[in-house]
């Protein structure tokens, strides 16, 4: 749920900062993703296992609202009616580590290159938006 809120809050924080401030938003969005996704998986070598989010739908007794017919009679009430109820568990999942180490070097290694775009991407807005 947060991960698809993300582009939202950024697009929300974008409208209110300056110029400059979401020219380097812009430059920099990459990098914290591949920020986020370096972390995962150092943190998944570190467990030696993946952790994966489930979500599952449990049935759940609640109060319902609306229309109802009853002896001839229509009109607005309420019953208790069941629902889907989602639940969402962290569940341990195991992982080739190997696969694991060599995509996070894979990562690391485009970071860095990245890291330098990102940096004359940072200098451009500063040089263009010097009011900040």
């Amino acid at each position: 749920m947060i991960r698809s809120l993300a582009p939202f809050l950024l697009l929300v924080a974008a409208a209110c900062a300056s110029p400059q401030e979401a020219c380097i938003a812009d430059q920099t969005g990459e990098l914290e993703i591949l920020d986020t996704l370096i972390a995962r998986d150092q943190a998944t070598l570190a467990r030696g296992y993946a952790i994966e989010e489930r979500t599952e739908y449990r049935r759940a007794l609640s109060l319902c609202t609306g229309f109802g017919r009853g002896f001839g009679d229509v009109g607005i009430g309420t019953s208790t009616c069941v629902r889907p109820e989602p639940r969402t568990r962290v569940v341990p999942v195991a992982v080739n580590l190997d696969e694991v180490r060599a995509r996070l070097a894979t990562l690391q290694e485009k970071r860095s290159d990245l890291a330098r775009e990102v940096e004359l991407g940072v200098a451009g807005c500063r040089a263009a938006y010097p009011d900040a």
